[in-house]
């Protein structure tokens, strides 16, 4: 329902709009912009996160490499230095494993905070878009109605010259 009592999906009188002039327009520009601006950050956020995603993946893989290539090196011919080096390779993967996991994660917590950024702004947006169309729907309601005024003016005006002319036909001899 509107202000005016009617519902909300009622249609608009057919009226001239080009005169519509929404004053919030500058301010819902600025807030588009910003969303753009939010999105860009989140697009280059999102390839950081896919690369260090990946990097992780590939760290595991040489880990488990690794790790696999240095249990078939002790079967085979086992060396104490060997196998001190080893592990202390994979000691040195695994913290990196570890390093990268921090940074995967808080890439991760950094996309969840930008999305609730990018969710505040969309609703500004949404919310300015409604007001907007509010404002449209009413400023057509009133021309509509200035519309009528006139054309009831017309008609009144209209009526008092034809009874003006049926006076003068009549005053008239035939």
């Amino acid at each position: 329902m509107t202000r005016h009592g009617q519902p909300a999906s009622q249609s608009v009188p057919n009226v001239d709009l080009r005169g519509f002039s929404y004053a919030l327009t500058p301010y819902l520009r600025k807030q588009e912009w910003l969303m753009e601006r939010l999105q860009a950050r989140m697009s280059g956020l999102q390839h950081s996160l896919a690369q260090a995603e990946h990097a992780l993946q590939e760290q595991e893989a040489s880990m488990q490499a690794h790790a696999a290539q240095m249990r078939q090196a002790m079967h085979s011919r086992p060396d104490p230095l060997l196998h001190r080096r080893g592990l202390a390779f994979l000691s040195g993967l695994h913290a990196r494993i570890d390093s990268q996991k921090q940074e995967v994660q808080a890439l991760r917590v950094q996309k969840a905070d930008l999305q609730a950024e990018c969710l505040a702004q969309q609703r500004s947006i949404d919310g300015l878009l409604e007001h907007r169309t509010q404002a449209l729907h009413e400023y057509a309601l009133e021309a509509g109605r200035a519309a009528a005024a006139e054309a009831d003016r017309d008609w009144v005006g209209r009526l008092a010259m034809r009874q003006q002319l049926r006076e003068f036909r009549v005053e008239q001899p035939e």
